[in-house]
């Protein structure tokens, strides 16, 4: 009987939040990648965490907020996708009054921050319908109203990455 043989197989799993690290075979392989890997793994998920968009302050103008969180994304505002952006401004909203948006709120904000780039909001609202971050909840007072789903809150809390729902 060969010493290969006569190994029992190990394996060990790993989970960190939305990542899983799974790894079988002899004891020297599993230690040795199952390293290599979590080293990998589990800093990437750090450094996204820590560059994730985070809620603002109450008292805080949402042309402050888009500073804070373009220093957070490593980008410019107007380098945003123009949907991207208007999530910004329905999540600003719905964390600092705690309702849901309409294009006066677009509109409204887009001009406190001058903000460039949606001279047709309607265009991207249908995006943001499509990939399930907003949904359309009725209209008040004559006008559209917009609701951030959990899908797209997520989506601006992990700045702008795309993650398992």
């Amino acid at each position: 009987m060969s010493s290969e043989t006569a190994e029992p197989e190990h394996g060990v799993r790993i989970k960190k939040g939305d990542v899983e690290i799974e790894v079988w075979g002899s004891r020297d392989f599993v230690e040795s990648t199952i390293g290599r890997l979590e080293e990998e793994f589990f800093k990437k998920s750090e450094i996204t965490e820590t560059q994730a968009v985070k809620p603002p302050s109450p008292a805080m103008t949402f042309t402050e907020y888009l500073a804070e969180e373009a220093k957070a994304l490593g980008r410019e505002p107007d380098t945003l996708k123009g949907y991207e952006k208007i999530l910004l401004i329905g999540y600003y909203v719905y964390t600092t009054e705690n309702r849901d948006f309409t294009y006066d709120d677009i509109e409204r904000l887009k001009t406190e921050a001058r903000l460039s780039g949606l001279e047709n909001p309607r265009q991207y609202m249908g995006v943001l319908i499509r990939k399930g971050y907003v949904s359309e909840t009725g209209v008040e007072g004559g006008k559209k109203v917009f609701r951030m789903l959990r899908r797209g809150i997520q989506y601006v809390e992990s700045g702008f990455r795309e993650t398992e729902a």
